[in-house]
């Protein structure tokens, strides 16, 4: 009775805040957090509850707003269709779980990280609740540059970025710089990394390698070449690329080759999947015409890894996106969700040559190299020798490899460059908007309504106003 009392107090606590509008307020009944959590045990579920905040949501923003996807004539329902159509405003609903699920992760892990240094543990248990600590600060960093890449007004230091939450508070916080949203983002990860230990292993949770994993993505928008090149570096000497055998059981969850860090599916869970062809077969949002285009159908293992062709004949009329459809009926749309892959570091590592100051060209191809001819069969690489040049191929390459992984959109923001869609992949919507220009008010991601009314202080996004 005792255990139930006290796992019945975690899944109270667990229900807390989950914006930074609902801060002000705690729910009644909810313990707090010093008496939740009594030991290592109970800090564990804790951490396993600010996981379960995370939603993936990045990859579907993305997908939406970007040219890596259209809306077929098939989708006749209207979830996401405001921000297809470049439509969105504060009060449009798929501008609300990234804000929500990455601050009710925070909140979750500031709460614990407030009592953790308190709880006893005996000597076998110190190293794990150490641990623990380093796995809550790295999801606190994770989720700020999650909030950081949909709802800064710029990626520049200057500009406004997010609130800064390191402690579980009422408020109405405002907006924090851009560059004191890094500076916390790259201590959080600095204290993470001192308190992983290199030998925890896990696909499913933060690892020491996942930190560095974040922390080379954090760089590169920060445009923090050199230590984008020392965090991917590192991951890439730490775990290879998978094989073109390999390749598609990623994809079914077979094996976590070249998986740094994946976000779990179980039964009970959304199945992320939906989102671009339910189970009765409806596709909602398939591969752009583009995005098809841009691969070598024939050579390339991830062509028909993720994307697959439903109608023989006419061939190449309707096509699903299926990278995380799965492999099994019962587990159909479950896939777990990819945040972060080997195959991402490569790109980085590559970028941030080509963009250093005294670029280093030739360490940049080796790294498309490395990458292309683990992906296209009898791949021949052609050399390029100028910046402009490498940044084409990392620009083209990143389409393809990360596509449906929650990057397009996010890529084309740092890059200050427009969405462009080709004619075939608005039909469902019809008109001739075929270009979102940097500029505009709809490329940006608005603060969402609830937290406009709630917190007279976050300031929305300037071209929103």
């Amino acid at each position: 009775m005792k255990l139930m009392f006290r796992y019945s107090l975690l899944a109270a606590w667990m229900m807390a805040a989950s914006c930074l509008g609902d801060l002000d307020v705690k729910p009644a009944g909810v313990k707090d957090a010093s008496v939740a959590f009594r030991d290592v045990d109970d800090v564990n579920t804790g951490v396993l509850g600010a996981y379960a905040a995370l939603n993936g949501q990045s990859i579907k923003i993305s997908s939406l707003i970007s040219d890596e996807n259209m809306m077929p004539l098939e989708n006749t329902g209207n979830d996401g269709v405001q921000v297809f159509e470049w439509r969105q405003d504060a009060s449009t609903p798929n501008v609300v779980p990234a804000w929500q699920g990455n601050y009710q992760a925070i909140d979750r892990a500031n709460r614990i990280l407030a009592v953790i240094d308190g709880i006893h543990a005996e000597l076998p248990d110190v190293e794990r609740k150490n641990r623990l600590k380093g796995e809550l600060l790295a999801i606190r960093a994770y989720c700020h540059l999650e909030l950081l890449r949909h709802y800064a007004v710029d990626y520049a230091a200057d500009s406004a970025g997010v609130p800064i939450m390191t402690v579980s508070q009422a408020g109405q916080p405002a907006r924090n710089t851009t560059g004191e949203v890094f500076a916390q983002i790259r201590k959080d990860l600095g204290d993470a990394k001192a308190l992983i230990p290199a030998s925890w292993s896990s696909a499913t949770r933060i690892t020491r390698l996942a930190v560095l994993a974040i922390e080379a993505r954090t760089a590169l928008y920060q445009q923090d070449w050199a230590a984008a090149i020392a965090a991917s570096q590192e991951v890439i000497g730490a775990m290879p690329l998978a094989t073109a055998a390999q390749f598609p059981e990623i994809w079914t969850d077979a094996q976590s080759n070249e998986v740094i860090w994946k976000l779990k599916r179980e039964p009970a869970d959304e199945r992320f999947g939906a989102f671009y062809r339910l189970a009765g077969g409806m596709v909602l949002l398939a591969p752009s015409f583009k995005l098809i285009g841009a691969f070598d159908a024939v050579n390339d293992v991830r062509f028909h890894s993720w994307i697959a062709d439903l109608d023989a004949s006419p061939a190449g009329t309707r096509w699903a996106v299926t990278k995380y459809a799965g492999g099994q009926p019962a587990n159909y749309n479950l896939t777990d969700i990819k945040l972060f892959r080997v195959s991402e570091m490569y790109l980085i590592h590559a970028e941030a040559q080509a963009r250093k100051a005294g670029p280093d060209i030739a360490s940049a191809n080796d790294d498309m190299q490395a990458l292309r001819s683990r992906r296209i069969s009898n791949y021949v690489h052609n050399s390029f020798s100028t910046t402009a040049q490498a940044m084409t191929a990392i620009e083209e390459e990143r389409f393809r490899e990360l596509a449906f992984e929650g990057h397009r959109y996010f890529d084309l923001r740092r890059w200050k460059k427009d969405i462009v869609r080709l004619p075939a992949d608005i039909i469902a919507i019809g008109g001739s908007d075929l270009t979102l220009l940097h500029t505009r008010r709809n490329y940006f991601m608005p603060i969402p309504l609830a937290e406009l009314q709630a917190n007279k202080n976050i300031g929305q996004h300037p071209l929103y106003e």
